[in-house]
């Protein structure tokens, strides 16, 4: 449910203490104009609200806790802007405000808290935002226990959607390009889920980091030449495993890369395509040596005869 203000109704700032003598004027001014321009809705901040909507949200509005709520909402304005419009300002802060404690207050603010939490993680993935995820998890997440759930469901929803792209790539071959997926392995977002509450997401740092694991190899072996881009991959993946059997798991492994792994001319190919000339190496350069000595020496005996 998405937050919307006194104030976005009416077009103006809000005043604190909310009057609800003022507020059942805005009402009736409200509906007036619907009635006057024959539209049945009305567009607030993205959304379409009916007259039954309007109707129904001045009667919460109008409740007795409601009014003060709003009240409180309105004097943090970080707050009012993350519920609103789900963004939070990098080191921004929601007030220390004791009622922020409250049961009865949180019941009450908890779907709109809820629905701007998902909406904003959502954005945060979408384009690796680092200091945005911090800045809302230093605050206090105004939920229930119940939407608490709820929001961290949706978190392990995206980073179970970007484990199954991974599997997608190094479990079917060639149905799913490496540039499609390498995003995925890269620091920006592996930073993201190492950010996320560890004592739940504990288990899913380690699924993510043994699929990363996989497609290293798997990458690896298909074009060595992409070794450069595995041995970083690897590097984050042991970073972001929660566990220290993984950690040691993806550290082996990364050894072994590192005894194998060949300097190459032009560094790695990205999205596993033809590998580049392998450098020249010195006993190559001695053998052309060699034979164009022998073919001078032949020349020179044919001229002879």
């Amino acid at each position: 449910m998405q937050y919307l203000s006194p104030s976005s109704l009416s077009g103006e700032p809000i005043v604190t203490p909310l009057d609800k003598k003022a507020i059942q004027l805005e009402r009736k001014k409200l509906f007036a104009e619907l009635e006057l321009s024959g539209e049945t809705t009305i567009e607030m901040n993205g959304r379409s609200f009916t007259k039954n909507d309007i109707i129904q949200y001045y009667e919460d509005l109008l409740k007795e806790d409601g009014l003060m709520y709003h009240s409180v909402v309105a004097e943090d304005p970080v707050l009012l802007v993350f519920l609103e419009t789900a963004h939070i300002g990098r080191k921004e802060n929601f007030l220390r405000n004791p009622v922020y404690t409250d049961e009865q207050f949180i019941n009450w603010i908890s779907p709109y808290f809820c629905h701007a939490f998902i909406t904003y993680m959502n954005a945060c993935f979408l384009d690796p935002d680092e200091d945005g995820l911090t800045a809302l998890l230093k605050n206090r997440l105004l939920m229930t226990p119940a939407d608490t759930e709820k929001g961290w469901q949706a978190v392990i929803k995206i980073v179970m959607g970007s484990i199954s792209t991974i599997g997608e790539y190094y479990n079917a071959t060639g149905m799913l390009m490496l540039s499609k997926v390498k995003d995925l392995m890269e620091f920006r977002y592996i930073r993201l889920i190492q950010l996320l509450p560890s004592d739940r997401f504990g288990p899913l740092k380690d699924k993510y980091a043994l699929c990363i694991l996989q497609a290293s190899v798997y990458t690896f072996n298909k074009n060595r030449q992409t070794g450069n881009y595995v041995s970083t991959w690897l590097e984050n993946a042991q970073l972001l495993a929660a566990s220290e059997d993984v950690k040691t798991q993806i550290g082996k492994k990364r050894e072994e890369l590192e005894a194998v792994l060949i300097p190459q001319e032009g560094g790695p190919v990205a999205g596993g395509g033809a590998a580049a000339p392998a450098e020249t190496s010195p006993w190559a350069v001695i053998k052309v040596i060699i034979f164009v000595l022998l073919l001078l020496a032949r020349m020179a005996t044919c001229r002879h005869w």
